[in-house]
Protein backbone atom coordinates (compact mmCIF):
# COMPACT_ATOMS: atom_id res chain seq x y z
CA UNK A 1 0.00 0.00 0.00
CA UNK A 2 1.70 3.28 -0.81
CA UNK A 3 1.10 6.41 1.41
CA UNK A 4 -0.78 9.28 -0.63
CA UNK A 5 1.99 11.71 1.06
CA UNK A 6 4.63 9.77 -1.12
CA UNK A 7 2.80 9.02 -4.11
CA UNK A 8 4.99 11.89 -6.02
CA UNK A 9 8.08 9.84 -5.25
CA UNK A 10 6.74 6.42 -6.39
CA UNK A 11 7.09 4.53 -9.90
CA UNK A 12 4.08 5.95 -11.69
CA UNK A 13 3.55 2.79 -14.07
CA UNK A 14 0.78 0.63 -14.01
CA UNK A 15 -1.65 3.39 -11.91
CA UNK A 16 -5.09 4.22 -13.73
CA UNK A 17 -5.36 7.82 -14.32
CA UNK A 18 -7.74 10.68 -14.76
CA UNK A 19 -6.60 13.74 -16.27
CA UNK A 20 -7.52 17.73 -16.56
CA UNK A 21 -6.32 20.80 -18.24
CA UNK A 22 -4.98 23.32 -16.11
CA UNK A 23 -5.49 25.92 -18.32
CA UNK A 24 -9.24 25.98 -18.48
CA UNK A 25 -9.91 24.37 -14.63
CA UNK A 26 -13.63 25.84 -14.88
CA UNK A 27 -14.50 24.29 -18.13
CA UNK A 28 -12.79 21.14 -18.32
CA UNK A 29 -13.76 17.85 -16.23
CA UNK A 30 -11.38 14.78 -15.35
CA UNK A 31 -11.52 12.60 -17.95
CA UNK A 32 -10.47 8.86 -17.93
CA UNK A 33 -6.94 8.99 -19.51
CA UNK A 34 -6.18 5.04 -19.10
CA UNK A 35 -3.10 3.56 -17.36
CA UNK A 36 0.52 4.99 -16.80
CA UNK A 37 2.71 2.51 -19.40
CA UNK A 38 5.71 5.06 -18.89
CA UNK A 39 7.08 7.80 -17.13
CA UNK A 40 9.21 10.74 -18.71
CA UNK A 41 10.60 13.02 -17.57
CA UNK A 42 8.10 15.79 -18.66
CA UNK A 43 5.31 13.40 -20.01
CA UNK A 44 2.78 10.81 -18.94
CA UNK A 45 2.79 7.56 -21.34
CA UNK A 46 -0.92 6.39 -20.97
CA UNK A 47 -2.76 3.99 -22.86
CA UNK A 48 -6.26 3.03 -23.02
CA UNK A 49 -8.20 0.95 -25.57
CA UNK A 50 -4.90 -0.23 -27.14
CA UNK A 51 -4.17 3.71 -28.04
CA UNK A 52 -1.31 5.74 -26.84
CA UNK A 53 -1.54 8.97 -25.83
CA UNK A 54 0.84 11.12 -24.35
CA UNK A 55 0.20 13.92 -21.52
CA UNK A 56 2.72 16.88 -20.52
CA UNK A 57 3.12 16.56 -16.83
CA UNK A 58 3.10 20.26 -15.88
CA UNK A 59 -0.40 21.06 -18.19
CA UNK A 60 -2.76 18.73 -16.18
CA UNK A 61 -3.78 17.59 -12.93
CA UNK A 62 -4.39 14.08 -12.64
CA UNK A 63 -6.11 11.73 -10.61
CA UNK A 64 -4.41 8.85 -9.64
CA UNK A 65 -6.52 5.34 -8.30
CA UNK A 66 -5.12 3.85 -5.35
CA UNK A 67 -6.45 1.40 -2.97
CA UNK A 68 -7.86 3.55 -0.99
CA UNK A 69 -9.58 5.66 -3.34
CA UNK A 70 -8.21 8.77 -5.39
CA UNK A 71 -5.48 11.15 -5.04
CA UNK A 72 -5.64 14.18 -7.10
CA UNK A 73 -1.71 15.30 -7.98
CA UNK A 74 -0.60 18.25 -9.71
CA UNK A 75 1.37 17.53 -12.73
CA UNK A 76 4.05 20.18 -11.37
CA UNK A 77 4.62 18.41 -8.68
CA UNK A 78 5.62 15.17 -10.74
CA UNK A 79 8.11 16.56 -13.56
CA UNK A 80 10.84 15.52 -13.38
CA UNK A 81 13.27 12.14 -14.12
CA UNK A 82 11.50 9.36 -12.02
CA UNK A 83 14.52 7.84 -10.29
CA UNK A 84 15.74 11.55 -9.01
CA UNK A 85 11.93 12.00 -7.56
CA UNK A 86 12.71 9.19 -5.40
CA UNK A 87 16.54 10.49 -4.79
CA UNK A 88 14.84 13.59 -3.27
CA UNK A 89 12.86 11.41 -0.76
CA UNK A 90 15.54 10.10 0.58
CA UNK A 91 17.28 13.72 0.87
CA UNK A 92 14.68 15.28 2.67
CA UNK A 93 14.79 12.21 5.11
CA UNK A 94 18.24 12.30 5.66
CA UNK A 95 18.21 16.26 6.05
CA UNK A 96 16.36 15.95 9.26
CA UNK A 97 18.54 14.72 11.19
Amino acid sequence: MISPKYLIYHDLIGFRVQAKLKSKPSHSKFMDAGVVIDDTQNMLILEKNNEIKKYIKKDYIFRFTVDDGMLEVNGSKIVGIPENRLRSLKKKKWSRY
